[in-house]
C-alpha cells in the first residue's frame, strides 16, 4: 500500500453563482515535493452572511492572509500553524472593519482544511463545517462538542460566532486519518440546510467532485436558497507506487547511411536538376524585367499625345430666377418671425397681473400668513423641561404645525418666493416629519444608467425574477432590456423586429415572471418565454390572448407547483375589468393551450380595471388609487372588511395617487411598499389589516431632491433584520436606496 494520497477537487464557477452570495473559496496544492510533504494543500472556505462587495473583499483578504502564514510558519506543528494562522486573522479584521466599510451585521465565518500525508488537519470558526463521507456515512469535523462540553465550566473551548468579533480567540481543531475513497466537503450551514443531509451525503457518495457541486448548487436553487452557497468538494484516492517495469536501450540505425542526404542514383541528375532551376529562375527576371522596360515606354509616348483644353463655363445659368427665389424665401421666413413676435406680445399682454389696488391686500395677507407661521412654530419650539412641545403633546403639535404649513402656502399663493420661505417651511416641514413618521431617504445610489448605454430608452415597466435581477420594458425602442444589480451590467435580450424562434417578435407589452422563466406578451399578441439562465426569446402558446383589450396593463405570474418550474397566469382587463386565470398542464416546457378561466366569483367593490398594480401570492391583491382590494381563492372581499388605511398626514396631503406595489417580510412583519405618485413617497402598511407603519420621502435639496417625483418600478428585497433595501426604476436610472 502507497504511503501517498492525492486529491481530486469540485467546485461551481463563480459566473454561475447567484450574485447575491457572497462566499469566498480559496486552495492552495504547493507544486514544490518538500513543501507538500512538510506542509500538505490547504483548502478554505468563508461563509459570509448579510454583507455586501465590501465584507467579500474582507473575507477575500482574511483567507489570503491565513495561506500566507500557514505556508510561513514552521515554528509549530500543521495544526498548531493553521490555528495560528486563523487567529491572526481575526485580530486584523478586528481592527481593520471600520477601514474596510464592514457593515455591524455582516458575518464572516472560516473553515480550513490540510490534507499532509494520509492526515487531515480542521480549524474552523463559526458556523461553516466540513464533513466527511466513509463507508456511506457522512460525519461533521470538527465533531460536535460531547455531552460533558455542554457544562458551563468547559464553554472556555466555544469559539466567537464570527471573524473579528473578538480580539482573541481559540479555533476549534481536529486532526485524524484519511484513507482512499474519502469524501470531504467544505460546505456553508445555508447550503447545507436548503438542500438538506440526505441529498449532501447522497451526491458526495454517488457523484465525482465537480459533478457533485454542480448537482447540489442546482439542488440549492431549485429550492428557492438565497444567499450563502459556498462548497467545495474533495475526493481522496491513492497514488499507487511506482515500479522500474523496463530498461531502455539506445537504438542503432540498421543501414550505414541511414541520415545522410538523399541522392539520386542516376549520375549527374542532381547536378542538371540544379542547373535547369537556375535558368528557369533567370527566364522570370528576364520577363518582369521586360514588362517594366514597356511601361515605361509607353508611359513616354503617351506623354507627347496632344490633348483639349478645358473650358470652364463663364455664365451661372438661371443666376436670376435663383436669387429671386432667396428673395422669396427670406420674405416669407420675415414675416412668420413678425407673426410670431405679434402672438408672443398679445399672449404676454393677455396674461393676468395683479392691480396696483390688490397689491397692498397681497402683501397683507403674506405677512399675516408668515407671522401667523412663526408664531405657531415658536410654541412648538418652546421647551419645558428640554421638551419640545412635538414630545410633550403630539397632539397639539400636530394642529400647530398643519395651521404653519397651511399658512406657508398662503404666503407662497401671495407672491412670497420659495427662496424667502425656505428656512421657515424647513422647520415647519422637519418637524412635520417627526409627527407623522416621515423618513428622509439618505443612501442613495445609482446602480445603472441606461441612459448612458440605450439610445431612446424610455421605461416604461419593471418586474424582479427570483435571480433578483431586473426586466425592463423600453416603450422608445420596443425591447426588453436585463439588468444585473450585482454587477452593475445591462444588456437587451428582445427587440422588436428581431427574427427568433416560430415568427418575429413585435413591441413588448406586458411582462410578469415567476418560477426561471420571464413572460413577454408583444403588440401583435404572441407570447414569448425568457429562459433566466440561457437568456433567448422562445415561443410560447397562449390561448385567448387574442381577445385581452389594449387598455390592459397588468399581468402577474406564480409558481404553483414546486420545485416543478410551472406557474399560472394572472391577467387584468382594462375593458372590463375581468380577472382571468391561465393553468398549464404538467408538461414542460411551459405552454398554455387551454383558454382562460375567470377568477373572480363576484364583482368587487372597486372596478379591477381601475387598478394601478397587481400581485399574486395566497391571494390576489388589486392596487387602486387610495386604496387595496384583497381577493381570497377567488372571492374579493369587501372593502369595509380590508383597506389600507389612509396615511396620517391626510391634512397636509390629502391628495393620493398609489402606483406601485412590493411585498416583503421584513423579519417578522408582512408589509406591503406602496408607491404615492401624487405626494412623491414610498408608504409602509401592514399586509394582514393595512394598518399604516412608516412613510418615505426624498430629500428636501440636493441632486436628489427628485428622485421620487417619477417611478416606474419597485422592488424591495426581504431581509431578517435591518432596515430593507428597495431598488426603483426613477426615469432612466436603477436607483438603490435604504429604506431606514
Amino acid at each position: 500500500m502507497s504511503n501517498r494520497l492525492a486529491t481530486r477537487i469540485g467546485l461551481v464557477p463563480v459566473e454561475e453563482r447567484a450574485s447575491d452570495t457572497h462566499d469566498v473559496v480559496r486552495f492552495h496544492e504547493p507544486a514544490i515535493g518538500s513543501l507538500s510533504r512538510s506542509k500538505g494543500s490547504l483548502f478554505l472556505l468563508a461563509q459570509v452572511t448579510a454583507g455586501d462587495r465590501a465584507l467579500e473583499r474582507a473575507a477575500t483578504q482574511a483567507l489570503e492572509a491565513i495561506e500566507r502564514d500557514y505556508y510561513y510558519d514552521l515554528s509549530v506543528g500543521t495544526l498548531g500553524a493553521l490555528a495560528k494562522a486563523l487567529a491572526a486573522a481575526n485580530r486584523r479584521l478586528f481592527h481593520a472593519r471600520r477601514s474596510l466599510g464592514i457593515p455591524r451585521r455582516g458575518a464572516v465565518s472560516v473553515i480550513a482544511v490540510v490534507v499532509r500525508g494520509r492526515d487531515a488537519h480542521v480549524a474552523k470558526l463559526g458556523p461553516a463545517a466540513a464533513v466527511i463521507v466513509r463507508q456511506g456515512r457522512m460525519y461533521e469535523l470538527p465533531p460536535p462538542p460531547a455531552v460533558r462540553e455542554q457544562d458551563p465550566r468547559h464553554r472556555e473551548r466555544r469559539v466567537a460566532a464570527t471573524l473579528g468579533e473578538a480580539l482573541a480567540i481559540e479555533p476549534y481543531t481536529w486532526q485524524g486519518e484519511l484513507v482512499s475513497a474519502d469524501r470531504l466537503a467544505l460546505v456553508s450551514r445555508n447550503l447545507a440546510q436548503v438542500v438538506g443531509i440526505e441529498e449532501l451525503k447522497a451526491a458526495l457518495a454517488g457523484l465525482r467532485p465537480a459533478a457533485a457541486a454542480e448537482h447540489l448548487h442546482q439542488l440549492f436553487a431549485i429550492r428557492g436558497g438565497r444567499g450563502s452557497d459556498g462548497l467545495l468538494v474533495i475526493e481522496i484516492e491513492e497514488v499507487p507506487a511506482t515500479a522500474t517495469t523496463r530498461q531502455l536501450e539506445p537504438v542503432r540505425p540498421a543501414e550505414p547511411l541511414a541520415g545522410l542526404p538523399d541522392q539520386s542514383p542516376v549520375p549527374l541528375a542532381d547536378a542538371l536538376g540544379a542547373f535547369f532551376g537556375r535558368v528557369a529562375k533567370a527566364i522570370d527576371h528576364a520577363q518582369a524585367a521586360i514588362a517594366r522596360g514597356v511601361l515605361v515606354l509607353m508611359s513616354w509616348i503617351l506623354a507627347f499625345v496632344p490633348r483639349r483644353r478645358v473650358e470652364y463655363p463663364r455664365r451661372v445659368a438661371r443666376t436670376a430666377l435663383r436669387e429671386e427665389g432667396r428673395r422669396r424665401r427670406l420674405g416669407a421666413l420675415a414675416m412668420v418671425g413678425v407673426a410670431l413676435l405679434t402672438a408672443i406680445g398679445v399672449t404676454v399682454a393677455s396674461l393676468p397681473s395683479a392691480r396696483p389696488t390688490d397689491a397692498i391686500p397681497r402683501l397683507e395677507v403674506a405677512r399675516a400668513a408668515i407671522q401667523q407661521a412663526e408664531a405657531a412654530m415658536a410654541r412648538v419650539e418652546h421647551r419645558v423641561d428640554g421638551q419640545d412641545l412635538v414630545a410633550r403633546a403630539p397632539d397639539r403639535a400636530k394642529g400647530l404645525l398643519n395651521d404653519a404649513f397651511l399658512a406657508l402656502q398662503r404666503a407662497a399663493a401671495a407672491g412670497v418666493s420659495d427662496q424667502a420661505l425656505e428656512p421657515l417651511r424647513a422647520r415647519v416641514e422637519g418637524r412635520l416629519d417627526a409627527v407623522y413618521r416621515v423618513v428622509r431617504l439618505r443612501d442613495v445610489a445609482t446602480v445603472v444608467d441606461l441612459a448612458s448605454g440605450f439610445d431612446g430608452v424610455q421605461p416604461a415597466r419593471m418586474v424582479t425574477a427570483r435571480d433578483v435581477t431586473l426586466w425592463i420594458v423600453d416603450d422608445g425602442r420596443g425591447r426588453v432590456i436585463r439588468v444585473d444589480p450585482g454587477r452593475r451590467t445591462a444588456r437587451t435580450v428582445y427587440r422588436a423586429g428581431e427574427r427568433l424562434d416560430r415568427g418575429t417578435a413585435a413591441a413588448p407589452w406586458l411582462i410578469a415572471t415567476a418560477a426561471t422563466d420571464v413572460v413577454v406578451i408583444d403588440r401583435q399578441r404572441q407570447a414569448w418565454r425568457i429562459d433566466l439562465v440561457q437568456q433567448v426569446p422562445h415561443r410560447m402558446v397562449l390561448a385567448g390572448v387574442d381577445a385581452v383589450s389594449d387598455r390592459t396593463s397588468l399581468l402577474a405570474a406564480l409558481q404553483h407547483r414546486p420545485p416543478l418550474q410551472i406557474f399560472n397566469l394572472y391577467l387584468v382587463d382594462g375593458r372590463d375589468g375581468s380577472v382571468r386565470k391561465w393553468t398549464p398542464p404538467a408538461v414542460i416546457p411551459v405552454q398554455f393551450p387551454q383558454p382562460p378561466q375567470s377568477y373572480l366569483s363576484a364583482r368587487p367593490d372597486l372596478s379591477a380595471a381601475d387598478a394601478r398594480d397587481l400581485i399574486v401570492d395566497a391571494n390576489l391583491w388589486l392596487l387602486q388609487s387610495r386604496t387595496m382590494t384583497r381577493v381570497n381563492f377567488g372571492t374579493p372581499l369587501p372593502q369595509a372588511e380590508y383597506s389600507l388605511d389612509p396615511p396620517p398626514d391626510g391634512d397636509v396631503r390629502p391628495r393620493l395617487d398609489y402606483r406601485l406595489v412590493d411585498a416583503a417580510s421584513i423579519g417578522d412583519r408582512d408589509l406591503f411598499f406602496v408607491y404615492d405618485a401624487a405626494n412623491g413617497r414610498i408608504l409602509a402598511f401592514q399586509r394582514g389589516d393595512g394598518a399604516f407603519v412608516k412613510q418615505w420621502l426624498a430629500p428636501r435639496t440636493g441632486p436628489e431632491a427628485e428622485l421620487l417625483g417619477s417611478v416606474h418600478g419597485l422592488s424591495v428585497a426581504s431581509v431578517p433584520d435591518g432596515p430593507p433595501v428597495a431598488l426603483l426604476l426613477a426615469g432612466s436610472r436603477i436607483v438603490r436606496i435604504v429604506l431606514e
